[in-house]
C-alpha cells in the first residue's frame, strides 16, 4: 500500500509536506541544522514559494500528468489516478492552498450576504456605500471582489435583476406600467422604457405581445392540471450557483456533493427530498446567468455541515405541477405555467421564487420516467 509507506517514512514523526507543491520533505529531524527550511522543498525555494500562479486544481492535474517525477523525488510510485487522489486530500491542508481556500470562502460568504440584501431591497437605494458597508469591506475592494465572484460589475448586476423582475411582472400579471412604477419606485416611465428596450431589444408592449401565451401555434403542447396545496415550511441544506462559464459541469459537481451528503448522513432513511430552488424566471434570464440552489430537505435538528448553506422555504399556498419526462423539457412546462395557466387561474404569484422536487433520479430510472414536482407560490387575486 503506497499511502501507508509514505505516511511512515519518518519514524515517530508526522510527515511534513512542502507548503506549496505538497511533496513530502526529506528532513533529518534528529540533526536539523539552523538554516534548514522545514516548510518548502528545494525546488519551490529556488523558484519562489509564490511562483505558482495557477489554481490548486491545476496543480493536482499536473501531478497526475507526471507521476514519474513524484517517484524520483519520493521513491513511491502512484498511478495518475492515485496521485491525484492523494493530492486532492493533501493540498487543501497545506499553507499556500489552505489560505487561499479560507480567503475565497470568506469573500464568497461576504458576497452571498450582499446578494441576499439586494434580493430583499431590489428597488431601494443600493449605492456602493450601502453595499460595501453590508459586506464590511472598502468600496474599492468590494467592487473587485464582487466582479471576481459573480462575473459582472455590481451596477450591471443590479440593473439586470431589476429589469428581469419587471419583465417577469409584465408577463405574469396584468399590471399596467404606471401601477408597476409605483410599486418598484423606478425613476420614471421614460427611463424604464429606454432601459427595458436597451436590455430586451424590444419595447414593453412588444415584449408583452411576444409573451402573451405559450401555445400560439401548438408549439408547446403542455397542459397539466395542478393541485393547490398548503405546504409547511421546508428546511434545506443547499449549495448555491450563480454565474459560471461551465454551467452543466458545475451543476453536476454540486449535485454530486448533495448526493454524497445524503449518503454519508443517511438522509434517504428520513424521507428527505432532493430540491432545486430557482431565483430567476427561466423564461427571462439567460441560462448562464440564472441563479439557483440545489440541495436536500433536512430535519430541524440536522446539523448543517461546513460548505453547505441552510435555506428556509416559507410555508404557504402552492400550485403543484406534476411532470413526468426529461429534465430539458421542463422549460416548456414553465412556459405553459407562466403564460397560459397563471393569467387565467384566478391566482397571482406571492413571490418569484419557485422550487422543484425530484421523486426519482436518472441513476436508477429511465429518462422518460423521471418525475418532477414544480411548486409555484401563489395567492388568490383580489
Amino acid at each position: 500500500m503506497p499511502l501507508i509507506i509514505e505516511m511512515t517514512m519518518i519514524p515517530d514523526k508526522k510527515t511534513k509536506y512542502c507548503q506549496t507543491c505538497g511533496i513530502p520533505l526529506d528532513i533529518d529531524y534528529n540533526n536539523l541544522g539552523e538554516d534548514v527550511n522545514v516548510e518548502y522543498c528545494d525546488y519551490c525555494l529556488k523558484h519562489g514559494v509564490k511562483g505558482y500562479d495557477f489554481s490548486m486544481d491545476y496543480l493536482i492535474y499536473l501531478w497526475g500528468l507526471f507521476p514519474e517525477e513524484y517517484y524520483k523525488e519520493v521513491g513511491i510510485y502512484y498511478t495518475s489516478l492515485e496521485i491525484r487522489e492523494v493530492m486532492s486530500r493533501r493540498l487543501p491542508q497545506i499553507k499556500r492552498w489552505k489560505q487561499k481556500i479560507n480567503t475565497a470562502h470568506i469573500l464568497y460568504e461576504l458576497i452571498i450576504r450582499v446578494q441576499e440584501y439586494i434580493n430583499r431591497h431590489l428597488f431601494d437605494d443600493l449605492s456602493l456605500d450601502v453595499l460595501s458597508q453590508t459586506a464590511g469591506i472598502s468600496k474599492y475592494h468590494f467592487r473587485r471582489v464582487f466582479k471576481a465572484v459573480c462575473g459582472e460589475n455590481i451596477g450591471l448586476y443590479i440593473q439586470r435583476l431589476r429589469l428581469e423582475y419587471i419583465a417577469f411582472k409584465l408577463i405574469s400579471t396584468n399590471i399596467s406600467v404606471s401601477e408597476l412604477l409605483c410599486q418598484i419606485n423606478y425613476q420614471n416611465k421614460h427611463t424604464l422604457s429606454r432601459a427595458f428596450k436597451n436590455y430586451f431589444k424590444c419595447t414593453i408592449p412588444e415584449f408583452r405581445k411576444q409573451n402573451s401565451n405559450a401555445n400560439p401555434e401548438g408549439m408547446y403542447p403542455v397542459q397539466i392540471v395542478p393541485c393547490i396545496e398548503k405546504v409547511a415550511s421546508v428546511r434545506i441544506a443547499c449549495l448555491k450557483l450563480e454565474w459560471t462559464e461551465h454551467l452543466n459541469h458545475d451543476f453536476s459537481v454540486l449535485w454530486k456533493q448533495v448526493l454524497r451528503l445524503a449518503e454519508n448522513c443517511g438522509l434517504h432513511s428520513c424521507s428527505c427530498k432532493y430540491i432545486s430552488l430557482t431565483l430567476d424566471c427561466p423564461l427571462i434570464s439567460s441560462e448562464e446567468q440564472t441563479r439557483f440552489m440545489v440541495g436536500i430537505t433536512v430535519p430541524k435538528s440536522f446539523d448543517i455541515p461546513n460548505g453547505f448553506s441552510v435555506y428556509e422555504i416559507e410555508a404557504g399556498e402552492y400550485a403543484v405541477f406534476q411532470f413526468k419526462g426529461l429534465y430539458h423539457e421542463l422549460n416548456r412546462v414553465y412556459r405553459y405555467i407562466y403564460l397560459d395557466w397563471l393569467p387565467t387561474s384566478g391566482y397571482t404569484l406571492r413571490e418569484p421564487y419557485t422550487f422543484e422536487t425530484y421523486l426519482n433520479t436518472p441513476e436508477k430510472t429511465p429518462l422518460s420516467e423521471l418525475r418532477t414536482d414544480i411548486y409555484i407560490p401563489i395567492m388568490q387575486k383580489n
